[in-house]
């Protein structure tokens, strides 16, 4: 069950690079296990297909990690310093 959407807007560093790309996504809450869904990564207005696969992540322990590896990486770290600060701006997910 799906208990709030919003967007975020965040850097993305390229492993191993000095490479970084601004991205816009969807956050999608579900409510029955806490993780969240991320979908529709953008970087730029308009534009059409997502430049990467859905993403799920939850948070354990203070760490943001893919929800079937449980490992953390540069995309799922920065994606959910973008939910904390949406959330923490938002205390209601809106």
């Amino acid at each position: 069950m799906i208990r709030s959407s919003y967007n975020i807007a965040f850097n993305f560093r390229v492993d191993h690079t000095d490479l970084t790309i601004p991205l816009t996504a969807e956050v999608e809450l579900h409510h029955s296990n806490t993780y969240y869904v991320i979908k529709n990564f953008k970087t730029v207005p308009g534009q059409q297909r997502s430049i990467l696969p859905d993403l799920r992540i939850k948070k354990i322990k203070d760490r943001w990690v893919h929800c079937d590896s449980e490992k953390d990486t540069n995309l799922s770290i920065e994606v959910g310093k973008a939910i904390d600060a949406h959330e923490s701006e938002h205390p209601t997910g809106k």
